[in-house]
């Protein structure tokens, strides 16, 4: 099977910001190249999730090509091959707002979402991202490093080839429905999921959460626990409970009660005051005041709790 695998890092919210592009090109089922390409975007406004996401930050791409010269290099990935992504929705979005951005005229290629084949193909699944789905397959990666999920975007690609025992796109869209997107000139035509699924893999997978750890009793006692960002061991509400196990009350905003402010970005000291969330600026701001505000980094809120 041959295939490119594609994947965005943005800058912020806006789908014509990249800032991380990582490209992985399959020939016979073998991976034959890997690049990955840091990209300065036209409007250099980075936001403290996307920054927390992917940990690329303003002053990594101050020196970087923009996207408008990066892609005289890349365009021949794209030019009639067949193109891969997870939530390929947004990469395509992405890819084709920037293009609009630079006024660059849009390649024509074939497109699939491995998001949309791991929902028909896995049954079992307790979600579709690219993460769960990878370590279900026993694929270790670094998420949100844009060459690396595109490496674990084609594990999923070929693994649901090799159990179809097929290497023909066509028939992979057909037996799993999920029908090909189109890119075009002036247009495109989206990946959709409205097909029937006619086959789906022989694995049954169960997942099981990783918050069935012991707490630590009273670890949190008198504690105030906000949260900021996204974390990525457990979701807002499940880390919310965790803090009420350990004894502890948690808040939604940050003021002189909270004593601790939890956040998924890990070198939380080099941070800029423009790369900070709104709660960690105002933590920031009452420590200098004389608040006694503790700021952790996910992994360290977890070595506190957990037995």
């Amino acid at each position: 099977m041959n295939f490119i695998a594609i994947d965005f890092e943005t800058a912020n919210e806006k789908r014509n910001s990249p800032c991380s592009i990582g490209i992985v090109v399959v020939e016979n089922g073998k991976v034959k190249e890997k690049i990955h390409r840091l990209i300065k975007p036209k409007e250099m406004r980075f936001e403290p999730m996307n920054i927390w996401i992917h940990g690329i930050r303003p002053s990594m791409v101050e020196e970087e090509q923009e996207f408008d010269e990066v892609f005289k290099d890349i365009k021949h990935y794209f030019d009639g091959n067949l193109i891969i992504a997870h939530n390929a929705a947004f990469d395509i979005s992405v890819l084709r707002n920037t293009l609009s951005l630079y006024d660059i005229e849009e390649p024509e290629f074939d497109y699939i979402c491995t998001m949309k084949l791991s929902k028909n193909f896995y049954q079992g699944l307790e979600n579709a991202k690219l993460n769960t789905v990878n370590e279900l397959l026993g694929f270790k990666f670094k998420h949100h490093d844009a060459l690396d999920d595109s490496l674990a975007c084609s594990n999923i690609l070929l693994n649901i080839s090799k159990e179809l025992e097929t290497n023909n796109i066509k028939e992979v869209s057909k037996n799993v429905g999920v029908t090909l997107g189109k890119v075009y000139k002036g247009g495109y035509k989206p990946s959709s999921s409205k097909g029937s699924i006619l086959k789906t893999s022989n694995r049954i997978f169960e997942t099981k959460r990783d918050d069935s750890f012991d707490i630590k009793k009273e670890s949190l006692k008198g504690e105030v626990v906000v949260f900021t960002g996204g974390l990525k061991r457990a979701s807002r509400d499940e880390a919310m409970r965790l803090v009420r196990k350990a004894f502890g009350s948690t808040g939604s905003s940050v003021t002189k009660k909270t004593t601790m402010l939890v956040t998924g970005i890990k070198d939380i000291k080099s941070l800029k005051r423009s790369e900070m969330s709104n709660k960690l600026r105002r933590a920031v701001d009452l420590i200098e005041l004389g608040g006694d505000i503790k700021i952790l980094s996910e992994e360290e809120f977890f070595k506190i709790i957990r037995n």
